[in-house]
């Protein structure tokens, strides 16, 4: 069981690196330099279902969405040429901002819960009565952690069909 929101795998393919490149070229539109608030919830008139930067040898890209998801995977490719086929070694992550964010929520949330855990102890070695509501910091991990791992593996799920359909690949293992 993956408890950090990173997925890595390999997709293989019959393509050249040229011709990911054109692929890619035409499914993803550069990304808007510094930072834009986004109002509104329509996609760019472009119709590209991603943006980011496109190179010859990789790529980072993340996909267009007309809803609100702050879990959105950050996609980088690596394109390599082997003998047989070509390579695109792919990792998804949550942006740096986010990750950034959730950490300290979370590592706040399990300081809650250590403080919660040992008051109940307490409360147990001293015969009080239980009080539920130091149950609440538990039930903020858990869900901290099922909103970061169902809201990112969702769209990571619809990336990886996406680029295996686009690139004409199969994953590595998986023929």
């Amino acid at each position: 069981m993956k408890l950090l929101p990173i997925e890595r795998y390999t997709l293989l393919t019959k393509l050249s690196p040229e011709e990911i490149k054109k692929l890619l070229d035409a499914n993803v539109v550069p990304k808007s330099k510094g930072f834009q608030l986004k109002f509104g919830w329509s996609k760019p008139a472009g119709g590209k279902p991603y943006e980011g930067v496109v190179k010859n040898n990789g790529f980072e890209i993340s996909r267009i969405i007309d809803y609100r998801n702050s879990f959105l995977p950050v996609i980088t490719g690596d394109v390599s040429h082997e003998i047989v086929h070509t390579a695109v070694r792919i990792k998804m992550t949550l942006s740096i901002v986010v990750a950034v964010f959730m950490t300290f929520w979370m590592g706040g949330v399990i300081i809650g819960f250590v403080g919660c855990l040992i008051a109940m102890i307490d409360g147990f070695r001293s015969g009080s009565k239980f009080e539920p509501l130091l149950l609440i910091p538990f039930g903020m991990l858990i869900f901290g952690y099922l909103m970061v791992k169902l809201a990112f593996q969702t769209e990571v799920s619809k990336s990886r069909k996406f680029l295996r359909e686009l690139l004409q690949g199969w994953e590595e293992g998986k023929a």
